[in-house]
C-alpha cells in the first residue's frame, strides 16, 4: 500500500487560508448543526477529542467552547499555524486546545488514549486501502467505549453527479478540483465493522444541500423570473426535508461507532 496521498497539502493550504477569520460566535454556532446532535448526546463531559484533518480548526474550537479537550491534527504545518493564529481572538475557552502536525495514516497518539475521534470531510480524500488504515488507526487510539465520528459525502446523492460533471469539465478548464471519492453507506459500515467498531448510527443528512447543487448556473437562474425561482426553491427545500426524514439522497453520511 502506497502512502502517496491523492490530495497534496498545498492544495488545501491555497483553498482554506483564503476563508474568513473564525469568531467565537461562529465556532459555538457549529454545535447547532443537526448532524452533530447524535454525537453530543453520547459524548461525556470534558472528553479528550482529536479532530483528524482539522484544517483551520473551527471544529477544534467548537469542541473547546463546550468544555472538551480537543487536539487539532493536520498534515499541513501551514494550516496548523494558521489555525493557532485564528484562535488568538477566541479567549476564555472552557476547554483546552492543542495542535499536532501529523498524518492520520499513522496517528501520533498512544493506544487507548482518546475519548473521541472526529473527522469532517476528510476520509473521502484517501484511497480505499488508506481509508481502511485510517479507520483502524482511529480504533487503536480510542479508549474502550470511545466514539468514532465520521462525516463524509454520500455516494447516493445528486452531489456525486455534480462532482463527476465538474471533474470532467475541470480537465478541460483549470483549476482542477481537490481529489475526492464520495462514499457508499455499505462501504462505510463495512470499514467500521472491519476496524472493530460497534455501529451506533449511519445517517444520511442534508438532502436539501445535495438537491440545490443541481440548480441551474447562476447566470441562467438570473434570467428566470423571481417568482419561478422562489417557487422552485421552496419545492427543493420541501423535497430535501422529506428526503432527510426518510434517510435518502443526503449530501453527507454521518457514521458514529463505539469501540
Amino acid at each position: 500500500m502506497s502512502n502517496t496521498l491523492p490530495t497534496q497539502a498545498d492544495q488545501w493550504e491555497e483553498r482554506l487560508v483564503a476563508t474568513p477569520q473564525e469568531t467565537m460566535e461562529h465556532c459555538r454556532g457549529l454545535y447547532d448543526a443537526d448532524h452533530l446532535k447524535p454525537l453530543f448526546d453520547l459524548l461525556p463531559p470534558q472528553s479528550k477529542i482529536v479532530e483528524a484533518g482539522c484544517g483551520l480548526g473551527q471544529f477544534v474550537y467548537m469542541f473547546a467552547s463546550l468544555g472538551h479537550h480537543c487536539i487539532g491534527l493536520d498534515y499541513s504545518a501551514k494550516l496548523i499555524d494558521e489555525a493557532q493564529a485564528r484562535g488568538e481572538n477566541l479567549t476564555d475557552l472552557p476547554g483546552t486546545v492543542q495542535w499536532v502536525e501529523g498524518t492520520i495514516l499513522d496517528l501520533p497518539f498512544e493506544d487507548n488514549s482518546l475519548d473521541c475521534y472526529a473527522s469532517f470531510g476528510v476520509l473521502e480524500h484517501f484511497t480505499r486501502d488508506q481509508q481502511r488504515i485510517i479507520m483502524s488507526e482511529s480504533h487503536r487510539v480510542l479508549k474502550p467505549g470511545g466514539l468514532l465520528y465520521q462525516f463524509v459525502p454520500s455516494f447516493w446523492s445528486p452531489w456525486t453527479l455534480r462532482r463527476e460533471i465538474r471533474y470532467w469539465f475541470r480537465k478541460l478548464v483549470p483549476p482542477n478540483l481537490v481529489w475526492q471519492k464520495n462514499i457508499r453507506r455499505s462501504l462505510l459500515r463495512k470499514m467500521g465493522a472491519e476496524a472493530g467498531f460497534q455501529e451506533i448510527s449511519c445517517q444520511s443528512v442534508y438532502a436539501g444541500v445535495a438537491l440545490r447543487s443541481m440548480r441551474l448556473p447562476n447566470r441562467l437562474r438570473r434570467m428566470t423570473p423571481a417568482r419561478i425561482r422562489q417557487t422552485s426553491q421552496d419545492a427543493i427545500d420541501r423535497m430535501g426535508q422529506w428526503c432527510d426524514r426518510h434517510d435518502i439522497l443526503g449530501y453527507g453520511l454521518v457514521y458514529i461507532g463505539k469501540k
